[in-house]
């Protein structure tokens, strides 16, 4: 597995592609993209436009970089814990089971990753 993929697993165990904000981004571009194709909407239709704008606005949701490459929030209480105790993700920590920054929807992929190990998991996404 390349370390780049390995970069794609945020601290929290998300796996990026899959998170939810890049999925609607994307599926929001592919949108925007086949009605511009099929010049459905063009300058003279308002409501058009307006779709357009905040098909724009969903586009935007994607991260420009992702969590371990400085995207994500700087405030991120996950991210902080897991840089400040050097480790790759919540998955390395002894604690993570009874961490109260952990919800369920966490919870899930970490567990996987610390059973299955990270090539394992990552595996499991693609």
């Amino acid at each position: 597995m390349t370390s780049e993929n390995k970069d794609l697993v945020a601290y929290c165990g998300l796996y990026c592609p899959k998170c939810y904000k890049m999925v609607v981004s994307e599926a929001a571009d592919n949108l925007k993209k086949a009605l511009n194709n099929t010049h459905i909407c063009d300058s003279k239709n308002k409501s058009s436009n307006e779709f357009l704008d905040e098909l724009d606005k969903l586009v935007k949701l994607k991260c420009i970089n992702f969590c371990k490459a400085f995207g994500g929030s700087d405030t991120c209480k996950i991210r902080l814990c897991c840089r400040s105790k050097t480790i790759a993700g919540c998955w390395e920590c002894n604690c993570f089971e009874k961490c109260n920054l952990l919800t369920n929807q966490f919870l899930v992929n970490i567990r996987k990753i610390n059973q299955q190990g990270l090539d394992a998991f990552i595996k499991s996404v693609l």
